[in-house]
């Protein structure tokens, strides 16, 4: 394929020749000449038209950690070992407006992490989530490679995708709807309110043309999920518009979902959220499930086998939390919350039953997920301003919750999954 010098100076020749015959009858006969036409001869292209040029991600020894940068439209990569940032890749679907890359699952067997894209409200709007749960455009899930992120398949969902989340065994991708819209919109029709749990088949996403997920409506605005270990054929759904806990069978979408009131009714209003439950955090032995209650800032613990909420164990906050991580033991969990800015190490057996707190406000401005490495520390996901002011990763002593380190990542950042050392 000829180059643009070439193509230029050829256009130029041409045009000028053109012009020289039209204007000087003398020559036309020069001008119908063959040999005074050049002619020039390529060979044909041996390279990749579309070449990928994606570097490759080099994992480092200690692991890292992916987090999802909702406003930059990128993925930070951090080392968990020092917990700095040793890489960010764009992502999404268009390279000109906000895809809102929202929460991130990954699939280390199956070499590959899953995000949630999530749009804006409206065409314009100053970030992925102006109106939190208000967007009318529908959302998609991409299976990126994990070795250097490049698409391997894209899944189109419902508007306002919440949590996503890979079962166990790598056999099932579920994603809530965080749909306030909907819920708004119909306010006298409770199927209509509903949002969907969106099941996809890991291995059917196609770059193109990939077939629809199967839904499967499940409460008002649907947002962090538990699935049961491994096969994830149980969901555990914090519903904020229904204050409540949904128990999905996701083995038969046609089976009753289940609500189980996070606690007794506190308004007459059947509008209105007394709770407000957004994230929901299975502990290792999957006896209980932790739900944080961002309006009534508590969180409260769902007891797995007698299917009821032990109101003897819900933990008041002065902040308003949101997604807590247990130790790998189940003996304590961490709790981050807003509005104060602070993190909790909370202990939940008799021999450990004390509580440490920290505000951080200084460091992190709206911490939002709290994940745990037990050989590394305590991150701490902090979202920032949302808007112009980029979000933290803070990195801290699991036990006295003191700084070891932080790292600056992209505008509104969101979620935070971890990925072993040597993990392709």
């Amino acid at each position: 394929m000829p180059g643009l010098a070439a193509l230029v100076s050829r256009s130029s020749m041409v045009i000028a020749r053109f012009l020289g015959c039209a204007l000087a009858a003398a020559t036309l006969a020069s001008c119908s000449d063959p040999d005074s036409i050049i002619e020039y001869r390529y060979g044909a292209y041996e390279g990749d038209a579309y070449p990928d040029r994606r570097p490759e991600i080099v994992i480092p020894d200690g692991g890292m950690g992916v987090v999802t940068d909702s406003l930059s439209d990128t993925i930070s990569l951090i080392a968990l070992e020092t917990g700095e940032r040793f890489g960010v890749r764009p992502v999404g679907r268009d390279p000109v407006t906000i895809d809102g890359p929202h929460r991130v699952a990954v699939d280390v067997a199956g070499g590959a992490l899953y995000i949630a894209l999530s749009y804006p409200a409206t065409a314009g709007s100053s970030g992925p989530h102006a109106v939190h749960g208000g967007s009318a455009v529908a959302g998609y899930v991409q299976k990126l490679a994990l070795d250097d992120l490049r698409l391997l398949g894209q899944v189109r969902v419902e508007a306002n995708p919440g949590d996503v989340v890979i079962s166990e065994d790598g056999g099932r991708v579920v994603v809530s709807h965080f749909d306030l819209k909907r819920a708004l919109d119909n306010p006298e029709d409770p199927e209509a309110a509903r949002s969907s749990l969106a099941v996809l088949e890991p291995d059917a996403g196609l770059p193109h043309g990939s077939a629809g997920p199967t839904l499967i409506p499940v409460c008002k605005a649907a947002n962090g999920i538990a699935l049961s270990r491994p096969d994830g054929a149980r969901a555990y759904v914090a519903c904020y518009g229904d204050d409540a806990l949904a128990i999905v069978d996701l083995t038969d979408p046609d089976a009753e979902v289940k609500l189980v009131p996070v606690g007794p009714p506190l308004s007459s209003d059947a509008h209105a959220s007394s709770y407000g439950p957004y994230a929901a955090v299975m502990s290792p032995d999957q006896k209980t499930i932790a739900v944080s209650n961002t309006d009534s800032r508590d969180v409260r613990f769902f007891d797995v086998a007698s299917g009821t909420f032990d109101e003897s164990r819900t933990i008041l906050t002065i902040g308003a939390p949101y997604f807590s991580a247990w130790s790998p033991d189940g003996s304590a969990i961490y709790v981050p919350t807003q509005v104060p800015d602070t993190i909790a190490r909370i202990g939940m057996t008799p021999d450990d039953s004390g509580a440490v707190s920290r505000n951080i406000s200084k460091e992190c401005l709206r911490p939002h997920l709290a994940e745990l490495d037990e050989e590394h520390g305590l991150f701490i996901v902090c979202e920032g301003d949302q808007t112009v002011t980029p979000g933290k990763v803070l990195r801290l002593d699991p036990e006295t919750l003191e700084m070891r380190g932080e790292a600056e990542v992209g505008l509104f950042p969101d979620a935070f999954a971890r990925v072993a050392a040597g993990a392709r």
